[in-house]
């Protein structure tokens, strides 16, 4: 009778245990939206699934006093544009940054401001003014964003699903057709390494991710890289770089097999691809004369017609598998080359923030950001590799079992025959 309770207890225990743990461990975390969000083909992007997704509150400061000299400056600051299928600013870009300026202010002795932005020739978007200060007066531009990061990647695509390249539009005269200073597409060495990489045969899609794997095996990050950009060829000779020269390197290889491509830009909440934010978590941001912990980072987009400007982060493959897929921990600041750092004059992987003066002015400044996590949507596998709960809870059924024998047993040696 007893062999028989403490059977009825390890079945209301341990099974009742074991589904608790299996289903805590399956749950996603903060998840209100159901994933994957499978894309619908529109505006020529399509293939696409956003496996997860985390939105951000995003507050800039910035601060300007003036010390010495005349005092007229020049201000441009990149904003964190919407990177959407629909945007007129973003043709044929899957939605990697759903994008809402909430609050935007400029005090100080203003001149002239363009607050709601202008464009480049790559639509990049920034918001520039000027302003005139006496000594020891200051401007101040405050913004505040609202930012959805989605997860997306990119899979199965078949040769039929590919379209046909106009190599006369647009695209090709930024993207591909023209060498231009740190892309030597002309390059006769670029040239002859980019064609061993890759098949007759392949179709863009495999000629990206042969170009992808051997940049990311071939290059050697180097932390400690000059500010000043080197470009694909010298990262292609000095077998190093960091993340932008495994980029440009990319780039330019693409490129030279009349496939598109361009470098984006912008700054991450974390080095690390384990990061998974939950809600509430907080990260700050800042830049100043003297120093700087802004985790500045560029990656790659090729565009495959009827597909789209499709993502991929060679630096970070040495870590986990970016191709064709990117994750929620990036801000898209620009694409295409005009990345740069004025007044130093600099060719920079990080461009916020960019200001302009006059010869002989000395100036203070500081730049902040404070990102914090408003919602989180993780998938189940990132909240708990599967495998673990398998192990888990085969364990325990294998435990509960020998347990049950053992005792069957004990009850067949305590019979006793009169």
């Amino acid at each position: 009778m007893k062999a028989k309770y403490t059977l009825i207890f390890l079945y209301l225990f341990i099974f009742p245990s074991m589904n608790s743990i299996a289903v805590s461990l399956l749950s996603p975390v903060n998840a209100s939206i159901a994933y994957p969000r499978l894309s619908i083909p529109n505006d020529g992007v399509s293939n696409y699934n956003i496996t997860q997704s985390v939105t951000y509150e995003v507050v800039i400061n910035f601060t300007l006093t003036h010390k010495s000299g005349t005092g007229d400056f020049f201000f441009k600051f990149a904003k964190l544009n919407n990177r959407m299928p629909n945007s007129p600013l973003t043709q044929y870009c899957p939605p990697y940054q759903e994008s809402e300026l909430k609050y935007s202010k400029i005090s100080g002795n203003i001149l002239t401001q363009t607050i709601i932005g202008d464009n480049d020739e790559f639509n990049n978007t920034y918001d520039s003014f000027n302003a005139s200060l006496s000594i020891d007066e200051s401007v101040k531009f405050d913004q505040t964003y609202e930012i959805t990061l989605n997860a997306i990647s990119f899979q199965d695509i078949d040769d039929a699903e590919i379209g046909t390249y106009n190599t006369s539009d647009e695209i090709f005269e930024l993207y591909c057709n023209d060498p231009e200073p740190y892309y030597e597409r002309d390059d006769s060495s670029l040239i002859s390494r980019s064609d061993s990489i890759v098949s007759i045969g392949d179709n863009p899609i495999e000629k990206a991710e042969k170009i992808y794997n051997w940049v990311s095996n071939y290059l050697t990050y180097n932390e400690d890289m000059p500010s000043q950009e080197i470009g694909a060829l010298a990262a292609y000779n000095q077998q190093q770089g960091d993340c932008s020269e495994f980029s440009s390197l990319m780039v330019t290889l693409l490129r030279i097999q009349g496939i598109p491509a361009r470098k984006v830009t912008g700054f991450l909440i974390s080095n690390d691809p384990s990061t998974r934010p939950k809600a509430g978590n907080s990260w700050t941001f800042s830049v100043n004369q003297l120093d700087t912990n802004i985790l500045g980072h560029a990656w790659v987009e090729y565009y495959v017609p009827d597909v789209g400007w499709i993502a991929c982060d060679p630096t970070w493959h040495q870590s986990a598998n970016y191709f064709n897929r990117i994750d929620f921990l990036r801000f898209n600041l620009n694409v295409g080359a005009n990345i740069f750092f004025p007044p130093l004059g600099i060719v920079s992987e990080f461009v916020n923030p960019i200001f302009g003066y006059m010869q002989g002015d000395t100036f203070d400044y500081d730049y902040n950001v404070k990102i914090t996590v408003v919602e989180s949507n993780l998938t189940p596998e990132d909240s708990f590799p599967i495998f673990v709960v398998i192990f888990i809870v085969t364990g325990l059924g294998v435990i509960l079992l020998a347990i049950i024998i053992l005792l069957r047993r004990g009850s067949k040696k305590g019979i006793v025959s009169y």
